[in-house]
This record gives C-alpha cells, structure tokens and sequence, in this order.
C-alpha cells in the first residue's frame, strides 16, 4: 500500500486552510452561476457559465481528496489553481457587478492556496 497515507491522519494548518479556501470557492461559484444566468447578457455565456460550473468542481473534489489525504491531492492542487486563476480572470471580465468581483477574490484566494499546497506558489 505504497503511496497511501492513513485515515487517522488529519490534514495539517495549510491543508485545511486550502480546503477552507476550496470549498468557499466552490459555494461562490455556485452562487455566481446564480446571479450570471439571472443577469444574462454577457455573463450568461455558455463560455462562462461552463468556466464557473468547472471551476465549483474542481474546487469540492480537490477539497475532498484533501480532506481524506489522498496521495493524489497535489495533481488536483495545480488543476484547481490552474482554472481558479482563470476563473478569476474571466469574472474580472464581468466585473462591474460586487458578485463577479467576489468570486473573482474567491477565485484567487483558492488559486493560491492550492499552489502552496504543491509548492508553486
């Protein structure tokens, strides 16, 4: 059973920070999705709403792989920071409204997190 870590450990500070910050993104996200569709125009883009629906999955499985400390946590990590950061860049796209300012904060803060967690911060 190489590679596997226990279920009796628990994530350490920086983990749970990170999946903290993974499932607060993923629930802004979530309300975001909400508020584009709403909205509509622009921010009810098949493109974004594909982005924001991504990014609030890939944020809840990371967590999970996280939470029951996966040995493949850190290739979930740089996937999430990888769509977090693009998220975040699109929302910023749509920024005249606090929601798309939101869940671009959210967005990043997620981004950042999950980079430390695999070092590449």
């Amino acid at each position: 059973m190489s590679g596997q870590t226990t279920t009796s450990q628990a994530p350490d500070a920086a983990m749970q920070r990170c999946i903290a910050e993974c499932l607060d993104c993923h629930q802004i996200c979530l309300q975001t999705i909400a508020f584009c569709l709403g909205t509509g125009g622009e921010h009810a883009r098949e493109d974004h709403i594909r982005l924001l629906t991504d990014c609030a999955q890939i944020c809840v499985v990371t967590a999970d792989f996280m939470a029951r400390r996966s040995s493949h946590h850190a290739h979930l990590c740089r996937e999430c920071a990888e769509i977090c950061a693009q998220c975040a860049d699109d929302c910023d796209r749509l920024g005249q409204h606090e929601e798309m300012r939101r869940c671009a904060e959210a967005c990043r803060r997620c981004a950042e997190s999950c980079r430390a967690m695999v070092g590449t911060a």
